[in-house]
């Protein structure tokens, strides 16, 4: 009997037989899957070294690679599901490697989520034990609902960013128990309100004052520095916001060109960040008061060679006593932390919470509870 030819099919509209086409095999797709998903990780490892190199590298050398943090718990994550992959494909060799950049990212990924160990239990706090600081960039807003929402958190200092002079009527509404660095008619500018005395203020000399204000304060019987900050805008506008956001790349013709200015101007943004962070490091460095607060919207994340610039010697009071991921920024997913409070080792963090019930703004208030720790 004659073998029927299994490669081929009878095509009665020819009236001969033609050859069959050949499926991908179940092997031939895995091994391209296992192809992409090899440099995916490749890439991805890469991408981790340069958020680890990053914070202590300034943007000036690194260049466009500055701008890579943005993406660093993104990238993690990814990293984190490659591994899984290889691991279930029994892929050892590949998953050692690829775990070896998780562990890695693991000493910086407390900076962007921190795991709540304590047991938190109801306790009524005594706010007279603590200061109380609330930092919030209010992108020029003033009305009676944001006064209000303030007067019921009650800070004992208040850094305000965006601040708008023409609206200093409405500010006096705060209340009079409030001293405040409004002297002069500069009009977008950082301001400090405090319950405390203010015995003396003044700008870091090498930035302007829409950048960085300074305010002596007098807590108890201490002297304490409050420096407030509003670092270089990172230039993404509503429009670029919109155009990832709402994926308008894909159907957008002149995206590359698009994309290449954006790289730009985040990448010189980052450059100019550097120098101010390096002004403030010095300025704090220099200072005849060692009890230091620090606030305000740095414009970079926790990775960034700016934060880890100005957050040398402080503590950063999302690190000491945050809990779950913290985002500041409402843009871009609301995965940015780009406003930060820090302190001196001279200050016991009690507290950090982001309020993202006031939405008064595009960007989030901090407000923490800080003891002085007289040892």
């Amino acid at each position: 009997m004659a073998r029927t030819n299994t490669n081929t099919y009878y095509d009665y509209r020819l009236g001969r037989r033609k050859p069959k086409k050949r499926r991908l095999s179940s092997s031939m797709l895995l091994f391209l899957c296992d192809t992409i998903v090899f440099v995916a990780t490749i890439l991805l490892a890469a991408a981790i070294v340069v958020c680890l190199l990053t914070p202590n590298i300034s943007p000036e050398k690194m260049g466009i690679l500055s701008i890579v943090v943005l993406a660093a718990p993104i990238i993690y994550i990814a990293e984190i599901i490659l591994s899984l992959y290889w691991i279930l494909r029994w892929r050892w060799n590949f998953a050692v490697f690829s775990l070896i950049f998780v562990v890695a990212g693991l000493f910086s990924i407390g900076k962007y989520y921190r795991l709540d160990f304590k047991q938190k239990a109801e306790v009524k706090i005594n706010e007279r034990h603590y200061t109380k600081v609330m930092s919030y960039n209010i992108a020029t807003a003033a009305s009676k609902a944001l006064i209000d929402s303030i007067k019921s958190v009650r800070p004992n200092i208040l850094c305000l960013q965006e601040y708008l002079s023409d609206h200093k009527e409405i500010w006096k509404t705060l209340g009079s128990n409030y001293n405040s660095t409004c002297k002069d008619n500069t009009s977008f500018s950082c301001e400090i309100f405090s319950r405390y005395p203010i015995l003396k203020q003044g700008l870091i000399d090498t930035l302007p004052r829409t950048n960085a204000l300074w305010a002596d304060i007098k807590i108890q019987n201490d002297t304490v520095r409050v420096i407030n900050l509003h670092l270089k805008s990172t230039t993404i506008t509503t429009q670029d916001m919109q155009f990832v956001e709402e994926h308008e790349y894909i159907l957008d013709s002149s995206r590359t060109s698009k994309v290449k200015d954006m790289v730009k101007r985040l990448t010189q943004s980052n450059i100019q960040r550097a120098y101010q962070s390096q002004s403030i490091a010095e300025f704090i460095k220099n200072s005849p008061h060692k009890k230091i607060i620090v606030c305000g919207d740095f414009n970079d994340v926790p990775l960034s060679y700016c934060q880890n610039t100005i957050s040398e010697n402080l503590q950063n009071t999302f690190i000491e006593a945050g809990s779950g991921y913290s985002y500041t920024f409402a843009g871009f997913f609301k995965l940015l932390q780009i406003d930060y409070m820090l302190c001196s080792e001279h200050f016991e963090v009690v507290s950090y919470n982001v309020d993202h019930s006031l939405n008064f703004s595009d960007h989030y208030p901090i407000i923490s509870r800080l003891k002085l720790n007289k040892k």
